[in-house]
């Protein structure tokens, strides 16, 4: 952890960005340590709060300065207007909805100098009442109101933003799609593995796999059903679920016949990714899900459940129930999708670079 870099955040060269993660990990995380490659040539400072159940890779080294949050939301609402005051940020950059109201309920933080990336906007959380998804909403047009900019991760955020506030400065600022590292890639096994509980070396051929923390929003059920079904289709393929997380999550899964690789560190996570005939997406809600991102940068075959998110991003052949994302993995399995579905997705998301993620971020940092 680094401490304070001087007391003041501005050196008379560089412009300044403090980066405010209530929930630092998972794909905010790696959006965020994109973000501060994309635009190097600003000074990114880091107030932070961690999860438990999200892996942490370490931060210090991306950024100029690191704080952490204290505990209860008043006194984070306190801690961003003391730091804003102390070091006084070119920008205010909120990642996420709490840290967004955090930093939108600072007074001392101007706000034509706050940028917000919701990172998926809490109102399209599938698992809200609809009176509770109604009481969010509410809460996101108050706060609209003190939102200097939008940086939203996909084009349904731009929109969503616009539906809240008539005139609300906002831009889609994509999410990268990672440069693909055959290297990395180990070959497929002649023969068909043993898997084994915690030894995942390599995958077997005719592999479905989803990727994320076993929780609500990734809806693990959801791929529990297609891989009995899709298992029902064709005995032969196996279903894994590569991350880990909530114990019942993992028996429910387990009883459906996929296999739980537990959490897994990026890299071995990456070379697993690679070796996957199908990457299965069954979130209930998204912003721009970085590990769809990177199966489309490995160059993996992708079958998705219909979402708001998903849908504002292009994407083709999306599915509304188990059965339907079972027979599509089957499908795909069945009959080798080839170079022209690698071709499709890859020009789906051919924006989805550096040089457009910076473009886009100067923008929104009033560059």
């Amino acid at each position: 952890m680094r401490g304070d870099p001087g007391g003041t955040a501005r050196d008379g060269r560089r412009p300044t960005v403090l980066h405010v993660a209530e929930a630092w990990g998972g794909g905010v995380q790696t959006a965020v340590r994109d973000y501060v490659r994309s635009v190097p040539e600003v000074r990114h400072l880091l107030l932070m709060s961690e999860r438990a159940d999200c892996q942490i890779t370490d931060t210090d080294a991306l950024f100029d300065g690191v704080w952490r949050m204290p505990s209860g939301h008043f006194a984070r609402v306190r801690d961003v207007g003391r730091l804003f005051r102390r070091l006084r940020p070119d920008v205010v950059h909120a990642h996420s909805s709490l840290a967004g109201a955090y930093v939108r309920l600072a007074p001392s933080v101007p706000t034509e100098r706050i940028v917000y990336t919701p990172h998926c906007y809490a109102m399209e959380r599938g698992d809200l009442a609809r009176h509770a998804a109604a009481a969010v909403q509410a809460v996101e047009r108050v706060l609209s109101r003190r939102t200097g900019t939008v940086a939203g991760v996909s084009p349904r955020e731009v929109e969503l933003a616009r539906s809240l506030r008539k005139r609300q400065r906002a831009v889609h600022v994509p999410n990268l799609v990672p440069r693909q590292e055959t290297a990395a890639v180990p070959p497929r096994p002649k023969a068909e593995p043993a898997v084994r509980t915690g030894d995942f070396g390599s995958l077997p051929p005719r592999t479905v796999a989803a990727v994320g923390r076993l929780c609500p929003q990734k809806d693990p059920a959801f791929f529990a059903e297609a891989a009995a079904e899709g298992r029902r289709l064709m005995p032969s393929s196996n279903w894994f679920w590569l991350g880990g997380g909530d114990p019942a999550h993992r028996e429910r899964l387990e009883r459906a016949g996929v296999t739980v690789t537990g959490w897994l560190d990026h890299r071995s996570l990456q070379r697993l990714l690679a070796q996957v005939d199908v990457y299965a997406h069954t979130a209930l809600w998204e912003g721009a899900p970085m590990t769809l991102l990177e199966a489309v940068g490995l160059g993996r075959p992708v079958v998705a459940r219909r979402i708001p998110a998903l849908e504002s991003l292009g994407l083709t052949g999306l599915v509304d129930t188990p059965r339907q994302l079972a027979a599509a993995a089957v499908a795909v399995l069945t009959h080798e999708p080839g170079e022209k579905n690698n071709m499709r997705l890859a020009e789906l998301f051919a924006e989805h670079t550096p040089e457009r993620q910076r473009m886009m971020l100067r923008y929104a940092y009033g560059q």
